[in-house]
């Protein structure tokens, strides 16, 4: 074993045992819960982290940029998520994915995006698969359950696009500091988003997929009813923040950065370090 005072700093740490058995943990979880795990990959961007939640029993991956889509792809991921409301301008990188064999969804959540995703699609003789979000916390993006315009931007994928679902993050979880907290929470996303598929079901549109998470409700839920699947990315590693919020233990940390003290500032009660200020 090399000690780790003959590392040159700064160098990244991997417990590979805990990231194991973090891998398992939630993967249990979904299973028990009888949903499909899609992990963020943006966590790691690393092929062989992935590969490994994959035969652990996750499907798939979720991205947020399409150069993380196009380096899991080429490293032989296939089923991508691409979980940010896509531009005109990503377009042509996203179907140039597609052609290439991959299974890329992409999202909307305005009127705009849906028509300008389906005049490209029907420009270019395809048709998109894509997922419509849900603002189920008021924390980032996406269409409220109950607004009208959600029917309105499903209705305006026309014959270029293919409506496939809904999909929510309820980023606001990382707020949460109590295990009900984080559980209210869980049963928050899951109904909201849930209640979005039921209203563009009754509308006449197709809705298979209602995808949710965030690594705080994904460990929280104790229901995942009408959900199909789970995105979910930090439990990999988990950090300082899930763990201050309780999600994890200290000790289920998988990752940390090794440096090394390089100054004093003695007076001000500071040390400088090489990865950074202190």
């Amino acid at each position: 074993m090399t000690a780790l005072s003959s590392l040159e700093t700064p160098v990244l740490l991997l417990d590979e045992a805990q990231m194991r058995r973090n891998i398992a943990r939630m993967q249990s979880h979904m299973d028990k819960l009888g949903v499909t795990l899609r992990p963020h990959a943006k966590t790691s961007k690393c092929i062989e982290v992935v590969e490994q939640q994959i035969a652990a029993g996750a499907r798939g991956i979720t991205v947020s940029t399409l150069k993380e889509a196009e380096e899991f792809f080429a490293g032989g991921i296939d089923d991508i998520l691409y979980a940010v409301a896509i531009v005109p301008a990503k377009l042509d990188h996203a179907l140039a994915l597609i052609r290439k064999g991959c299974k890329l969804r992409v999202i909307t959540e305005s009127i705009e995006g849906a028509r300008a995703i389906s005049d490209h699609g029907h420009k270019h003789g395809h048709v998109y698969e894509v997922l419509i979000e849900i603002d189920t916390d008021g924390h980032r993006s996406g269409i409220k359950p109950a607004d009208p315009l959600l029917i309105d931007v499903a209705a305006a994928l026309g014959d270029g696009a293919r409506l496939v679902g809904v999909m929510t993050h309820a980023g606001g979880s990382y707020a949460c500091r109590t295990a009900e907290e984080r559980e209210s929470f869980a049963e928050q996303e899951r109904s909201r988003c849930v209640a979005a598929a039921e209203t563009l079901r009754k509308a006449g549109f197709a809705c298979p997929t209602v995808s949710v998470g965030s690594t705080p409700t994904a460990l929280a839920a104790k229901n995942l009813e009408g959900v199909t699947e789970v995105r979910a990315g930090v439990y990999i590693f988990f950090d300082l923040v899930i763990a201050g919020i309780g999600s994890c233990s200290r000790d289920e940390i998988a990752i940390s950065v090794l440096g090394t003290v390089i100054g004093h500032q003695r007076e001000a009660g500071w040390i400088i370090t090489d990865t950074g200020w202190m």
